[in-house]
């Protein structure tokens, strides 16, 4: 349970980086004050996030957030308080809370905002919604991902939903994924993905132990929403046609049998933003 909880301060901490960076640009657009809230009041949720007045669980991100919304309800910053505070009542496992904080939020494109709210919606038992949601994050995903220019993408029909492949031609620089397979359910189920990986942090202990002229890792594998799986590691260039292989048998059989989780509590994908890597320009290098 406490790794589980870290793994969510984690993820929130990522959604409030960049949260503040798209609103700090519309803070600076938006010089007039709204409702008797000024920017002042903004910039002061911003920081509570930020630099907490006390451990930022969250129930924490949830209230400041909801005292934003409060107080301030026709700042355009609010749909943005709406989707935090629904990821941190999704991660406090208060259901109703994130239903209502998702709907209000407005038009969602993150691939954590959307699966957490698939996640919420399942708990709900309202798996038509959920896997549309879970449809929408992939495909909002792969239309940033053909803007961007930084992969070639192919999408092939299996019998019980589709198989997914990029190949990178840039990646981040701590974690180079140069390759990338997803399995999305035709119907109900959550994606499964396998990937091929440098990890720059893995490769730093791996010279300490080999020394300086070992070459990088490559790591492939298997993840699923609530686990991964170690299939192979390699100092060599991974064969493309190998990889692809074990990718397609691993996929499709999952795709037979794929995760469905149970109604009544919410069961987040934990490992959504390492199936849908979002390539940041500013801190990636080309793939050789």
């Amino acid at each position: 349970m406490r790794k589980r909880l870290l793994r969510y301060l984690s993820a929130l901490i990522v959604s409030v980086i960049c949260t503040y960076t798209g609103m700090q640009r519309t803070a600076l657009a938006q010089t007039e004050p709204v409702a008797d809230c000024s920017l002042n009041d903004v910039f002061s949720w911003q920081q509570r996030l930020e630099s907490p007045e006390e451990e930022a669980t969250p129930a924490y991100v949830q209230r400041v957030s909801e005292a934003f919304i409060a107080a301030c309800p026709n700042r355009p910053e609010v749909s943005e308080a709406h989707r935090i505070a629904g990821l941190a009542a999704g991660w406090g496992k208060n259901i109703e809370a994130a239903a209502t904080h998702f709907e209000l939020a407005g038009h969602i494109t993150d691939v954590d905002s959307l699966f957490m709210h698939a996640a919420v919606r399942l708990a709900l038992g309202d798996k038509q919604q959920a896997w549309h949601l879970r449809d929408a994050a992939i495909e909002f995903w792969l239309v940033r991902l053909s803007r961007q220019g930084i992969g070639d993408i192919e999408i092939d029909q299996l019998d019980n939903g589709q198989l997914i492949s990029i190949n990178f031609h840039m990646a981040n620089k701590d974690n180079r994924q140069s390759t990338l397979w997803i399995a999305k359910p035709g119907g109900a189920g959550w994606p499964a993905a396998l990937t091929v990986s440098s990890d720059r942090q893995l490769n730093t202990l791996h010279r300490l132990r080999a020394g300086d002229s070992a070459r990088d890792l490559h790591m492939i594998r298997l993840y699923r929403c609530t686990s991964r799986k170690l299939l192979g590691r390699s100092a060599t260039p991974v064969s493309d046609e190998d990889v692809a292989a074990t990718a397609k048998a691993a996929l499709s059989a999952y795709l037979a049998d794929p995760d469905v989780p149970k109604p009544g509590k919410i069961e987040s994908c934990l490992f959504a933003a390492r199936m849908l890597p979002e390539i940041s320009l500013g801190n990636a290098v080309a793939i050789q």
